[in-house]
């Protein structure tokens, strides 16, 4: 199960995972020049897994009360760490399929909503929940994300674009007040570093790849010939997409 996997790698995604707390730290950047009043009301995280984006959250709105959830409950003790002495509570299982609270004033997720089925529906369904004039904050990939890997094994997630993204949450309720996009590289010394990379923060989560030494073999020598900098060092893209949008009053919808 997707959930089992996350939850195995939680201890080394928290050590390793330096991208996604970046990401993490520009998303409560981003959220906190667009609502910069301190919330009070309930700020609802999907997949918060070890607390990156909850640790800024909580530290820019200690008198919210903090609803988190991750597809499993091994993110419990990272989370409960994040939120220290706010008030919080628990939601256990799949953001998308799990009935979100009412009354919410934010609805955050950061590197999550790549992993969704239905993102409009979820888009929906948070607004739904979110009250008149309330937060989405939301970091996601574009399709240039792990461009490198994916070109060599043909296979990867399905990104939307950043203009997709605002479509989706205009569509669901929304009036879009910021969307941007990145491109974050890191570089390591061989190619297998970069497969150990991405099995510890799970790109790998959906379709696990079974390696034996003739794959090792050609993704070394593939990714070295197309890939592969001056100065020896190699490649992996990341490109992250920020949505901060307000809820629309109901006449507005």
């Amino acid at each position: 199960m997707i959930s089992d996997r996350f939850g195995r790698k939680f201890e080394q995604y928290n050590n390793l995972a330096r991208i996604q707390q970046g990401i993490a730290a520009e998303l409560a950047k981003l959220y906190a020049i667009h609502f910069p009043v301190p919330v009070t009301g309930r700020i609802f995280e999907a997949g918060a897994g070890t607390g990156f984006l909850t640790r800024f959250l909580r530290m820019a709105n200690p008198g919210a009360e903090f609803i988190l959830n991750d597809i499993t409950d091994a993110a419990a003790p990272y989370l409960r760490e994040a939120v220290a002495d706010s008030k919080a509570a628990y939601l256990w299982g799949d953001a998308e399929s799990i009935e979100l609270p009412r009354d919410l004033h934010t609805v955050a997720a950061a590197s999550t909503v790549q992993w969704f089925d239905d993102l409009p529906g979820f888009l929906r369904r948070a607004a739904s929940a979110t009250v008149e004039g309330g937060a989405l904050a939301i970091s996601t990939f574009g399709p240039d994300n792990f461009r490198e890997v994916r070109s060599i094994m043909g296979f990867g997630l399905d990104y939307h674009t950043k203009a997709e993204l605002g479509s989706m949450a205009a569509e669901a309720g929304y009036e879009v007040v910021h969307l941007s996009e990145q491109t974050r590289t890191l570089y390591f010394d061989i190619p297998v570093d970069i497969i150990y990379h991405i099995r510890t923060t799970g790109v790998n989560a959906v379709r696990p790849v079974q390696w034996d030494r003739r794959k090792l073999t050609e993704f070394t020598e593939r990714y070295r010939e197309l890939f592969m900098t001056r100065d020896g060092l190699m490649p992996l893209t990341y490109h992250p997409v920020f949505l901060i949008a307000r809820r629309k009053a109901a006449a507005e919808v």
